[in-house]
């Protein structure tokens, strides 16, 4: 072998060797780019369902209050059948959350706090309904207008919102970090 043939066969060789380096390092970042892009995508969808139900939770413990204050006024069926409607749908919400912080252990403070506060939130409601059956509307009007349950379960839902989104928002800023570090060793 002539040293023409050497050199070339060297340089062929390590001209491959970078070209299957380039090719590794391509599926590489390849590969880790979705991974982060997988990560935000999964932070982010995350972080709106814990809001989509912060929201739902709000909106029915507003029902819930207006609802029962107007069948204590009244008495008719229907504003009943509309606070249990509210309950029912506060408490899916709550599971649906129960679950969701099972996987996101930094919630899962917040969610065992509003379902305790919602748990007593829906207890003073419906001691307001027994109020009204033993003393009258009036004092079950009382004792809603000066409990407040619902208040102290709105706070701690709003606090969860807090902490959801932030979170969401941390996360998404360290997979762009992330982004931004795999970016620097290809370019």
């Amino acid at each position: 072998m002539d040293l023409a043939s050497a050199e070339e066969s060297k340089t062929v060789r390590f001209a491959s060797g970078l070209a299957l380096a380039g090719i590794c390092l391509a599926l590489w970042s390849n590969f880790a780019l979705n991974q982060t892009f997988i990560e935000v995508k999964r932070s982010v969808v995350g972080g709106l369902t814990v809001v989509e139900k912060i929201d739902s939770i709000l909106e029915n413990l507003d029902s819930l209050t207006k609802n029962q204050r107007a069948f204590l006024s009244t008495g008719e069926a229907h504003f009943a059948e509309e606070v249990a409607e509210s309950i029912m749908a506060i408490n899916h919400d709550l599971e649906t959350l129960e679950q969701i912080s099972i996987s996101r252990v930094p919630l899962q403070p917040y969610v065992s706090t509003l379902s305790y506060r919602v748990k007593m939130a829906l207890d003073s409601i419906r001691k307001t309904y027994d109020l009204q059956q033993n003393f009258g509307s009036g004092v079950a009007m009382a004792q809603l207008d000066n409990d407040d349950a619902v208040d102290a379960a709105k706070i701690e839902a709003l606090a969860l919102k807090s902490a959801a989104t932030d979170g969401m928002f941390d996360r998404v800023q360290t997979e762009c970090c992330k982004i931004r570090s795999i970016l620097e060793v290809l370019f």
